[in-house]
């Protein structure tokens, strides 16, 4: 039976990830699929569009994977699983250990963040800002900012595993987020405040104080 494009890239893949991206050779796919490298050729036009092809396919089934399981109701906290599974996921590739030229340069995580979890991020808080949970003046900056926290946070896992930098981030992703839906509420108030022609203090009024004199 014919191999198909999809075996080849999942074998691809599957390669890369063991043994490093420079490492595998297209003849040693075609030896392992007992195919020609015309075969190959036939489908690819190169090791790089072999490995987009075969990242885009893994990402896709990777976003199925995440998407199962989310179980938080809220944009916020659903953001916040999305950018704890993938630093999981980090974690348990990096104490696997894998081959050091596997992220010499990333192409397979950067491309993996930037098909799966970048958007997820991005459609999270275009959500919550369609709700009204966040308030948000640029989605693109905003998501921005929390994959920075999120590649920053990969950087330091891979430079030294002992270190445990996934609780910070995710704090600092959800004080991102939550301070945009502090804003949103803090809008809401001044303007129901306008609305009514009060003006919105930023202290409660204080009882007065009795003293010895008053009483």
């Amino acid at each position: 039976m014919p191999v198909t494009k999809d075996e080849i890239a999942q074998r691809f893949m599957a390669f890369a990830l063991r043994y490093g991206f420079r490492r595998t050779t297209l003849e040693d796919l075609a030896r392992a699929l007992h195919i020609s490298k015309k075969t190959l050729y036939a489908y690819f036009a190169n090791k790089e569009d072999l490995l987009r092809y075969a990242t885009q396919l893994s990402a896709a089934e990777q976003r199925r994977r995440v998407e199962a399981q989310l179980s938080a109701h809220s944009a916020l906290e659903q953001a916040l699983q999305v950018m704890s599974l993938a630093l999981a996921d980090v974690r348990r590739a990096v104490e696997a250990g894998p081959p050091s030229d596997i992220w010499e340069p990333s192409e397979i995580t950067e491309q993996v963040n930037a098909q799966v979890f970048a958007p997820m991020v991005r459609e999270l808080i275009a959500a919550g800002v369609a709700q009204g949970e966040f308030s948000v003046t640029d989605v693109d900056f905003t998501t921005a900012c929390c994959m920075a926290v999120g590649m920053e946070t990969v950087r330091v896992i891979r430079q030294d595993p002992s270190r445990r930098p996934e609780a910070a981030a995710l704090e600092a992703v959800r004080r991102l987020l939550a301070g945009e839906a502090g804003n949103r509420r803090r809008h809401l108030h001044e303007k129901d405040a306008a609305s009514t022609g009060a003006t919105p203090s930023r202290h409660a009024a204080r009882e007065p104080r009795l003293t010895k004199r008053d009483a």
